[in-house]
């Protein structure tokens, strides 16, 4: 059975992002995983949704809710456009459940990125998603400045496995459930301004 998606979801933004899009969006991806702490692989079994079915909530809650016991459900940055060219929304997974260290970011990954972040509180840290669309080439660089936040000698601001995982990939991802006992809650939207 299914149940509504809380209004503080990660999902809401996506889908505003999405419907705000300039672009000409074919399919988005999501995708089930196993997490295995410290390990190179990321096994998932990546689902293609159309653009439409993407924005019809009750089809989001199906997916949702037939996420497996032992699996987590992630959104993945990709998009594909009609023209078979592909973009990203931004992601970060920072390291950090302090809101002070969010700051840190704004002179790597520049003002425009920074403001357009909504935040959410994924347990022991937070998930940030963008507003806009960058391209490949764009996301490529942003994961670079990601790792460049993170300072020798002090605790890191940014998830250093994530940002590894997800050049290897190719794509970001940030997970939309909390099914298996790795983590502490379902992302929920942090409820602050980041100036």
């Amino acid at each position: 059975m299914t149940k509504p998606i809380n209004s503080n979801h990660p999902y809401w933004h996506a889908k505003k992002t999405v419907e705000e899009s300039a672009e000409n969006i074919l399919e988005l991806y999501l995708s089930y995983y196993h997490y295995i702490p410290q390990s190179i692989t990321d096994g998932r079994k990546v689902l293609t949704i159309s653009k439409e079915d993407f924005l019809t909530e009750e089809k989001i809650e199906k997916i949702i809710s037939e996420t497996p016991l032992d699996m987590e459900l992630a959104f993945h940055s990709k998009i594909k456009l009609e023209n078979g060219e592909y973009k990203h929304i931004p992601m970060i997974d920072m390291s950090t459940g302090s809101s002070v260290q969010l700051k840190k970011l704004q002179p790597y990954i520049g003002e425009e990125l920074y403001k357009s972040i909504a935040w959410y509180k994924s347990g022991r840290s937070y998930h940030g998603y963008g507003s806009f669309l960058i391209d490949h080439k764009e996301w490529i660089s942003l994961m670079g400045k990601l790792l460049l936040t993170n300072k020798p000698g002090l605790p890191p601001t940014v998830d250093l496995r994530w940002v590894g995982h997800r050049l290897i990939a190719g794509y970001s991802a940030l997970r939309w459930t909390k099914k298996t006992k790795q983590y502490l809650q379902e992302p929920a939207e942090a409820k602050m301004i980041i100036e």
